[in-house]
């Protein structure tokens, strides 16, 4: 995760930089392009979402300029756009509702301190494990809540005394006889051209065009209709709001609520600017300017301030640069209030609802749970739950279990075992087991214990848990059960695959004292366990890995191997031993198509030479001239029994006249007499690795790419013993522990012992 760092100067020295940046003329006209249009959106949209919060609609005004300009200046996502937001609407007008602006202003401002507390110690992360989900759910819930919310201003009626959704509907059933047709027809057509630019003109900004044009229509032919209203002259003066103890202590709850709402919303809207603008937010720093913001703007009377996706998707399609768009909008909205508070004014609400409802339609968007449903009919229910229960009960309510029911069906997938697999072979039987061993697979290993004691006696037993990810106690003492209860029958069992930790739990489990027996760590070993009776032989070990394979690794890889059907493009020429017991794939943990390999005994390559040509200089010619790799790897090895061959330790098994001729002819039998006696096969092996380089220089194709400083060409070793990888540091002289540059452990040189030239 990284290391924690408290910032106690908020991050302002980090931020000079940006602010400096802002003086400059470059990206000034970009900039200011970026806001206007900023402008044209955000004062129709802070409008209606302060009316959907139950609030006078300047405060949606006042709060966009504080945000504008606070969350321009100290947030971590220079292009975001922060102001009143739709989605916290519905938790504003509650609060409104329940407690005052005396109480949403002091909803606002521990919110903030919250955010602010979160940023500073490096937290901001942590408020992103919500899943998408409940997010989604939620989002949903308060489209919902917002769409019934403003019918009676749809319909011109007078507000209900009650925001609840059951509440308006029948508030709404109750005047129906007394809706207004002028308000009707204001709402749709607001509705309506919001939509048609949203689907045909995009470039239009559709939210202003939705509320001048019915406006100047209302305005031309004299229809009375409810409007805004005078606005404030000026800006309010910033006032601290004093409440109780015991209102503080009620209070608290709900601005948790808008904290982690809010914070949620912004870091959201930060990802979806990250995408984007193909830049990367701090989320540390952009809480830190969402805590000052909502701080400040609750000391003003205004809304909740968060970051809002519309409008800094707005901000980075519109061609803004630099955080100075985003200050700028919050700027030339001060001259909105001072300048046009008279045409505002004259704004009819029912154009305002229809607005709304243009977002809440948005935010209700059904594809999103289509998606859903797709991807996990469980995600899908936890949306349906956390959607149904805001709407139905209310926001607290609705998210909490939402949670919930995300947990529960994150445990049912992480206990879920996802597959038991019999496969039955010339009297022996293989159960292979993945997924998690818990107890909620309890009945599925009842089924599998039923099948089991069907089997005949002579059954040999393979049980292979090398696909399990997840086990409990539950769990352990199943498998010990199940191992005990074959074994109290007579039959062979071997157990392989299990990781060590699971393994000693599977042991604490077993009452009976059997279990440890038949524990394997390879298929090698199973079959030394079952070998009363026929076991594995290469053929069938081979048929069991591939269908290992085929279950575990095919459909993680199905869409790669599409895609090397039509061409390879490996990176690095992998040069190694025929040795066994070398897995270069395993050792890289390279996927399929990364590496060409090339292996031969002793990892040998041949210097250059016309006359006779070898397999493997024909592989490196066309792996570097073909191919294009960019590194080529000579990997030696411990106990090499080429190595020991050539300097005279092992003995030639009979009927190897081939291999006793390689011994007598290769290239490697000079170097290895060359070296005293004294030094070890290990250590020849690793020098014998470095001269593989030289011969590798002989090439013209990796010479003259080496010379370009386009190939790479690395000596390694292999300890087999340790399975640690060294290779050969030029700078040093000396062999390295592989890994990253800045984690470069050193390792032992090769004593008294220099690399050979020539």
């Amino acid at each position: 995760m990284g290391v924690i760092t408290i910032r106690a100067d908020l991050g302002f020295r980090a931020l000079l930089t940006e602010w400096r940046a802002m003086f400059r003329r470059e990206h000034l006209r970009a900039d200011v392009l970026a806001a206007l249009a900023l402008v044209c959106v955000a004062v129709p949209l802070s409008l209606a979402i302060a009316l959907a919060s139950s609030v006078s609609p300047s405060v949606g005004l006042v709060t966009a300029i504080v945000g504008g300009i606070l969350c321009a200046l100290f947030g971590g996502t220079p292009l975001a756009v922060s102001g009143p937001a739709a989605a916290m609407a519905v938790v504003m007008g509650s609060i409104v509702e329940q407690h005052g602006a005396r109480g949403l202003a002091v909803v606002v401002i521990v919110s903030g301190v919250l955010q602010l507390l979160t940023g500073v110690l490096g937290l901001g992360r942590i408020v992103r494990l919500v899943p998408l989900s409940v997010v989604e759910g939620f989002t949903a819930g308060i489209g919902a809540i917002i769409l019934i919310g403003q019918l009676p201003r749809v319909l011109g009626l007078p507000p209900p005394d009650e925001a609840h959704v059951i509440e308006v509907l029948r508030h709404v059933r109750e005047l129906i006889h007394r809706a207004r047709p002028a308000s009707v027809v204001i709402s749709l057509s607001s509705l309506g051209i919001t939509l048609l630019c949203t689907r045909f003109i995009p470039k239009l900004p559709g939210a202003l065009l939705a509320i001048v044009i019915p406006t100047v229509v209302v305005a031309a032919l004299g229809t009375r209709v409810d409007s805004i209203g005078a606005l404030p002259a000026s800006l309010p003066r910033p006032t601290v709001p004093w409440v109780s103890g015991s209102m503080f202590y009620a209070l608290l709850s709900s601005a948790i609520l808008v904290y982690a709402l809010g914070s949620l919303e912004t870091l959201l809207s930060s990802t979806a600017v990250d995408k984007l603008s193909r830049g990367r937010h701090d989320p540390d720093q952009e809480l830190i300017g969402q805590g000052i913001g909502n701080m400040v703007a609750a000391l003003f009377g205004g809304l909740a301030v968060t970051g809002v996706i519309a409008r800094s998707a707005l901000n980075v399609q519109a061609g803004g640069k630099t955080r100075r768009a985003a200050l700028l909008h919050g700027v030339f909205l001060v001259f909105v209030v001072y300048f046009a508070g008279r045409l505002i004014a004259r704004i009819p609400i029912a154009a305002l609802a229809g607005l709304l409802f243009s977002v809440a339609l948005r935010m209700l968007d059904p594809r999103k749970l289509r998606t859903l449903y797709r991807v996990s009919r469980g995600d899908a229910a936890v949306y349906g739950a956390t959607f149904g229960l805001i709407v139905a009960l209310d926001l607290v309510k609705g998210i909490g279990w939402g949670l919930a029911a995300a947990m529960v069906v994150a445990a049912l997938r992480l206990g879920a075992t996802s597959e038991i697999r019999l496969m039955d072979s010339s009297g022996a039987l293989r159960v292979s087991v993945s997924g998690a061993v818990t107890f909620l697979a309890s009945l599925r290993f009842d089924r599998l214990r039923a099948k089991l004691e069907r089997l005949p006696s002579s059954t040999e037993v393979t049980i292979d848990l090398s696909g399990v990810t997840v086990m409990d106690a539950s769990g352990a003492e199943t498998i010990a059960d199940i191992v005990a209860a074959l074994k109290a029958r007579d039959f062979d069992v071997a157990v392989v695959g299990l990781r060590a930790d699971f393994a000693a739990m599977v042991k604490s489990s077993d009452h009976s004292n059997v279990v440890n027996a038949s524990l394997a760590a390879t298929e090698a070993e199973a079959a030394r366990i079952l070998d009363r009776h026929e076991h594995l032989d290469g053929k069938q070990r081979l048929q069991v890995g591939v269908d290992h394979y085929r279950r575990v690794h095919l459909p993680k890889y199905a869409e790669l191997f599409r895609s090397l059907a039509k061409q390879q493009t490996p990176h690095t020429l992998f040069i190694t031993c025929s040795d066994s017991r070398i897995q270069p794939n395993l050792l890289t943990s390279a996927d399929p198509g990364e590496l060409f390999i090339i292996r031969n005994i002793g990892n040998v390559v041949p210097s250059f030479d016309p006359l006779h040509a070898s397999s493997t200089g024909a592989g490196v010619e066309f792996a570097v001239a073909a191919l294009g790799v960019s590194e080529v790897v000579v990997c030696a090895h411990s106990s090499c029994g080429a190595m020991k061959a050539l300097r005279g330790k092992a003995q030639m098994p009979s009927d190897t006249p081939t291999l006793s001729a390689w011994v007598q002819t290769t290239e490697a039998r000079e170097l290895c007499e060359a070296i005293p006696k004294s030094v070890g096969v290990d250590d020849v092996a690793r020098l014998s690795a470095l001269r593989q380089l030289d011969h590798l220089n002989t090439y013209s194709v990796i010479a003259e790419r080496v010379s370009k400083g386009t190939l790479g060409l690395h000596a390694w070793f292999f300890h087999i013993g340790s399975g640690e990888v060294e290779e050969w540091h030029p700078e040093s002289e000396s062999w390295v522990t592989v890994a990253a540059e800045v984690e470069r452990r050193p390792s032992m040189p090769l004593i008294g012992v220099s690399r050979p030239t020539g």
